[in-house]
């Protein structure tokens, strides 16, 4: 069997899940007041950027634990 799963979320624009937002959000980053600081190049907020890492993240751990779910995860090899 062949799965293959491509995401371009952490690329502009970033584009989560509402839901997803809405419970999962995190700051990472301080507001010092410095708006030069808050944002990084392509003037995207770095903290939309990470939300957006960690997204993907949450969906990769789903489609493995559906393979270990189903028991296949084991006899799968997954490359990333």
């Amino acid at each position: 069997m062949y799965l293959s799963w491509q995401d371009s979320t952490s690329h502009t624009p970033l584009i989560i899940p509402p839901e997803w937002l809405e419970k999962n959000y995190q700051p990472f980053l301080k507001k010092t007041g410095d708006e030069s600081l808050w944002r990084n190049r392509e003037h995207v907020p770095l903290d939309s950027w990470l939300n957006t890492l960690k997204w993907t993240d949450d969906i990769v751990k789903e489609i493995i634990l559906g393979f270990r779910k189903r028991g296949i995860e084991n006899e799968t090899l997954f490359l990333m």
